[in-house]
């Protein structure tokens, strides 16, 4: 199968849970990573962790097409995440999108 780099989308999410929370949150995230991954439109799903911040993690993504970002976005794992994450984040998460220009 032929990908169009056009049409994918890459997505930074950067998550900060208070720091004696860390280990709470990572068991969640840890959990939706091999979920994503058998998404058939995931290229690339990879939790990673702020050298110089612990207490800063980032999902680093790419999907096929802002529409199987989306469905991902809205799916029960995803959904069920934030809601566990609810009482361990120290300010909101921030989701970034890019395509790729050159």
């Amino acid at each position: 199968m032929t990908t169009n780099t056009a049409s994918i989308i890459y997505v930074v999410t950067d998550l900060w849970p208070f720091p004696e929370k860390v280990k709470e949150a990572k068991k969640i995230l840890y959990g939706i990573v091999p979920e994503a991954k058998k998404e058939q439109a995931c290229l690339k799903y990879e939790l990673c962790e702020n050298l110089n911040d612990r207490a800063q993690l980032t999902f680093l993504q790419a999907w096929l097409t802002e529409q199987a970002l989306e469905q991902h976005l809205n799916s029960e794992i995803v959904n069920k995440a934030t809601e566990d994450l609810r009482e361990f984040l120290e300010r909101p998460t921030q989701i970034r999108r890019y395509k790729h220009i050159g």
